[in-house]
């Protein structure tokens, strides 16, 4: 019974123990409080550029500038969650992170030595990741977050990773665009050859003295009769020559020339495409608005002196605490132990 009344504490027997530990605890405590203020002096400040954009329509060039009556219509000048999540993608791709990283020369300015550093590439992503972050904001936009111990080198370069969305996005599309010029342009051309082919061959019947079938048939039938009707024979010849040509090439006029007005709407549909990929090949257009660009801070975001010196000095009182407590507990039950012992020699 004594025994569980002695290792049964309350608040008031631990108030108690602080002040029976009372000195060791101040020692230890600002023995801590000193360590965490050295080693806080110790660690490089960095500073934080942020960027804020707003993702674009995902629409082509073409549907922004040339866009038929038929094309769909956004009803927001801004992109939604589909166009939001390509930007995070874009950002996390291992294209933009080479770019930045080349052209920091990240590996010296991280003091990375790739040639005698095991697993260099993964530490490289794990310093690269905490330095730079992307995030979704709560109102659809994405923010750029650089830290570094350079604050100029920060702003530069959460601007340029703004900027290599759209390098990396507007190559993505135009290799794309390019193929498609490539086909559209091909059929495009094969289309007007045909049709000049068809318009030689309508030309050349149309020499014929042929040049609307419907019309010259009606009007060469009726001089026909009137000419037989009126017995004048070298008239009535003349006029069946004309009708014998009617006859021979008349089919002929009627189907190209219905043919090369159905290809020709055709032509002007692929004509239409051929303008549209031809921009989509050729021209940029951006893929986001900037909100807030980055500049130059002057006050940094990290190391936080005050939080870490009064975390690790609290954490030093508490494991002191603990440490001496246990120490206690242990004399106690060697102490146990040895009356024990006594007793039964006894």
């Amino acid at each position: 019974m004594e025994n569980n009344e002695r290792y049964s504490f309350n608040s008031n027997d631990l108030i108690y123990k602080v002040f029976h530990y009372i000195k060791p605890l101040i020692i230890t405590t600002i023995i801590g409080a000193v360590a965490a203020i050295v080693v806080s002096l110790l660690i490089t400040p960095l500073y934080r550029s942020t960027v804020i954009v707003y993702p674009a329509p995902s629409l082509s060039i073409s549907q922004e500038l040339i866009a038929t009556k038929d094309a769909a219509k956004k009803e927001s000048m801004y992109g939604e969650d589909k166009e939001t999540e390509q930007l995070l993608q874009v950002l996390n791709s291992d294209e933009l992170r080479a770019k930045i990283i080349h052209k920091y020369n990240l590996w010296k300015h991280y003091d990375i030595d790739s040639a005698n550093v095991k697993y260099p590439n993964d530490k490289m992503l794990k310093k690269y990741q905490k330095r730079i972050s992307y995030k979704r904001t709560e109102y659809m936009a994405v923010e750029i977050s650089v830290l570094d111990a350079n604050p100029d080198t920060a702003a530069l370069m959460a601007n340029d990773i703004a900027t290599l969305i759209d390098t990396i996005m507007n190559a993505m599309e135009h290799k794309r665009a390019k193929e498609a010029l490539q086909i559209v342009e091909y059929e495009y051309k094969a289309k007007e050859e045909q049709i000049g082919m068809f318009k030689d061959s309508l030309r050349r019947i149309m020499e014929k003295g042929i040049y609307d079938y419907e019309s010259q048939s009606e009007v060469v039938n009726e001089a026909y009769a009137q000419a037989v009707a009126s017995g004048n024979t070298k008239g009535a010849e003349r006029i069946k020559e004309q009708l014998d040509t009617l006859a021979k090439y008349g089919a002929a006029y009627v189907s190209l020339r219905d043919f090369l007005e159905f290809e020709s709407e055709q032509l002007s549909a692929l004509n239409q495409k051929y303008k549209e990929a031809k921009v989509d090949a050729e021209q940029i257009l951006t893929h986001y608005f900037v909100v807030n660009k980055a500049t130059k801070s002057d006050k940094k975001a990290k190391p936080k002196r005050a939080v870490i010196v009064a975390i690790s000095t609290l954490a030093t009182f508490i494991f002191t605490f603990i440490i001496l407590i246990f120490i206690e507990l242990v004399k106690d039950y060697r102490r146990q132990e040895e009356e024990l012992e006594q007793a039964q020699e006894k």
